[in-house]
């Protein structure tokens, strides 16, 4: 099963969550807990819909990249925390 890394950031009462291998993929919510149960939601529909289209659905970069990513570099500097999302289809 692939696992996504998502950085989370925000604060009380508005969390949001970014895929930084998925272009577009964003979710919402109040609480951490929120978010990240909506980003495993839209997770699964984003790459539903890539499939739709016919187009490759991006696998997740390593660990190693994504410390080397100017975004994430930037996101985590300012504050963002790291989790991870299984994609379930």
């Amino acid at each position: 099963m692939d696992r996504y890394m998502a950085l989370i950031d925000g604060e009380a009462g508005g969390y949001g969550v970014v895929f930084p291998d998925l272009p577009g993929c964003t979710a919402m919510g109040d609480t951490i807990d929120d978010a990240i149960g909506n980003a495993a939601t839209v997770l699964r529909i984003w790459v539903a819909m890539v499939e739709e289209r016919g187009m490759p659905v991006p696998g997740p970069s390593r660990l190693e990249a994504l410390r080397e990513n100017a975004e994430v570099i930037k996101a985590l500097s300012e504050g963002a925390t790291v989790t991870t999302i299984p994609k379930v289809v």
